[in-house]
């Protein structure tokens, strides 16, 4: 009498076809995590770079001056966004605002979406803002 342990060919064919069935549905399925992942890294720089222009202020002249008016994209900023997004900084006329703005991916989670004035961000979709 023969003693056949071990898996065939076709057993272990269709354990490596679930396997890739089930991790190509999860690669998918985290899309979504992973750009709100980075909206919510956006977010959060802006709040550094808001911190950073308060610690600028000076009650006689305003918030800095941007580099070219309007508006000024940051150089520097905090971190390097995935998606090559510019964060952008436009102070007010009289220096004592300004607006900082950045365009968002996920069109959920945008708290504060399509509030910039004309030109901060240049945003086809959703935008996140903050005012001083």
């Amino acid at each position: 009498m023969k003693n056949n342990k071990g898996f065939t060919l076709i057993e272990m064919l269709v354990v490596i076809a679930i396997i890739g069935l089930l991790s190509s549905v999860v690669i998918i399925g985290l899309g979504g995590s992973r750009s709100k992942a980075r909206d919510a890294r956006r977010i959060a720089d802006i709040q550094q770079i808001q911190n950073a222009l308060e610690l600028q202020y000076n009650p006689a002249t305003g918030y800095p001056v941007a580099g070219t008016p309007p508006t000024a994209t940051i150089t520097g900023a905090p971190t390097k966004d995935p998606q090559s997004k510019d964060y952008q900084y436009a102070p007010n006329a009289t220096t004592l605002g300004y607006n900082l703005g950045i365009c968002l991916e996920n069109s959920e989670g945008a708290s504060v979406a399509g509030n910039c004035p004309s030109g901060v961000t240049n945003c086809s979709g959703k935008e996140y803002c903050v005012k001083q």
